[in-house]
């Protein structure tokens, strides 16, 4: 693992100089596939990565939007209240036993460095970070309510999991001439499913995981318009079906109809 304004899904992952900590999913997060968009106008305008599955909090000074260099000063400025915000946000862990050090801008579980976690507050927001350096994934342990009770840490096969959706990520990136300066990025959750068309699913819409892709009567979907909801497009499919979504008067929907791409393509450029 939307908003009115188009927001990118990029394999979960955005290289930063430091490392990458999401306030909110993506769900991301969160956040799969470079060439996948997704938008929904019911959600906030703040949400991401998702990596997803999340969007990043910004962890490095940087240029102004007039491209006026920034001073080591500011730098330094901006870095303290980088972390000092970072500490408030995460401060919720604490009793739990994941502490955030201000000095190493890294987290600890139970003296251990702590590599990634994520603990989806709601649809829209979630805490996330991957630092590539840690040693250990921690998780979080919710009641049936969803209220956070404690953490724990995730198992060896989860691990192993991460590392090796990691080292694809990087493979990847290395083989595209794309370098980090630390190795440090965000990583999506290695059970992440694509949730961007779940409200659809009654109408003949269905999920294939295997290859991360929305089907419509057997095609991939390549662009699905629902105006003022939702708009979803996949341009690795551009060959895939198009849907305009259809409403009543009540505003349920009512039915998909197939449409001509071209009618289409204006609402996600």
């Amino acid at each position: 693992m939307k908003k009115n304004n188009i927001r990118i899904l990029a394999f979960t992952m955005t290289l930063c100089v430091s490392t990458i900590l999401s306030a909110r999913a993506s769900n991301a997060a969160d956040t799969q596939q470079a060439n996948k968009i997704t938008s929904n106008s019911l959600i906030s305008e703040e949400q991401a990565y998702d990596s997803s599955d999340t969007s990043s909090s910004n962890l490095t000074a940087e240029a102004y939007e007039n491209d006026e260099a920034i001073s080591s000063e500011e730098q330094a400025k901006a870095e303290e209240t980088r972390r000092k915000e970072i500490a408030e946000q995460y401060s919720a862990y604490e009793p739990y036993g994941m502490t955030y050090d201000k000095e190493k801008d890294r987290f600890f579980y139970e003296g251990q460095t702590v590599r990634y976690f994520k603990d989806q507050i709601n649809a829209e927001h979630a805490n996330s970070f991957f630092f590539e350096d840690g040693v250990v994934d921690v998780e979080p342990i919710k009641d049936t309510n969803g209220t956070l009770t404690g953490l724990k840490q995730s198992s060896d096969a989860d691990f192993k999991a991460r590392t090796e959706k990691q080292e694809e990520i990087k493979s990847e990136l290395a083989a595209a001439g794309i370098t980090g300066n630390s190795g440090s990025f965000e990583l999506g959750d290695p059970n992440y499913r694509d949730n961007s068309l779940d409200a659809y699913t009654t109408f003949g819409i269905s999920y294939d995981k295997t290859s991360d892709n929305w089907i419509y009567d057997g095609k991939i979907i390549h662009i699905l318009y629902d105006a003022d909801h939702n708009t979803y497009c996949d341009n690795s499919a551009n060959n895939g079906i198009n849907l305009k979504v259809v409403r009543d008067k009540n505003g349920n929907v009512e039915k998909l109809v197939e449409t001509e791409a071209q009618e289409l393509e204006r609402y996600v450029k």
